[in-house]
């Protein structure tokens, strides 16, 4: 099992990551931190990622552009749960294992709790990083249930409006009605 992973972003645009990324743009907005970063070069599915970085709900909500290479088509969103450090410079997040995958029709599956169980028994997870991951998990699936599946719809009902720079025309990238 791998240690949990750190996310770091500088409000100057820099970031690092267990691997090295870059941001192309960063903004930030009420929410939190809108962020574009390519993925490294060899990656076999995605060539970069639109992501929201949002501290209030303790996740981080990708989206990704697929690598010319591959026919694999995206999820419509990726959550990531995270505990996220904000500060006036620099911005952490720690990645808690449980992830909750979007699919193109919108159903939404938690996935990764056996990384998520692993990494509770090793003590990669404070018990209140633990105890977060769950929230937050619960928070989402949850939401989305509520609201027909639609992470947009479900993120407004929280007074949460998102935009995103890729092209409204880019359907693979938006919630379905």
């Amino acid at each position: 099992m791998h240690p949990v992973r750190e996310w770091k972003v500088t409000l100057d645009g820099s970031t690092r990551h267990q691997l090295d990324w870059n941001i192309d743009r960063l903004r930030m907005k009420k929410a939190g931190l809108h962020v574009t970063s390519p993925f490294p070069d060899n990656h076999p599915y995605w060539s970069s990622r639109e992501a929201w970085i949002l501290p209030g709900l303790d996740i981080v909500i990708s989206r990704f552009d697929p690598a010319g290479r591959s026919d694999r088509t995206p999820p419509l969103f990726y959550i990531d749960m995270a505990s996220i450090e904000t500060g006036s410079d620099t911005w952490t997040m720690r990645d808690l294992y449980l992830d909750v995958i979007v699919h193109a029709d919108g159903r939404p599956e938690l996935v990764d709790s056996d990384e998520y169980a692993e990494a509770v028994q090793e003590g990669h997870l404070t018990p209140d990083e633990q105890r977060r991951a769950l929230l937050s998990a619960e928070r989402v699936v949850n939401g989305l249930f509520a609201h027909g599946n639609n992470l947009q719809a479900w993120l407004a009902s929280l007074g949460l409006h998102l935009d995103w720079w890729t092209p409204p025309g880019d359907a693979a990238l938006h919630s379905p009605s």
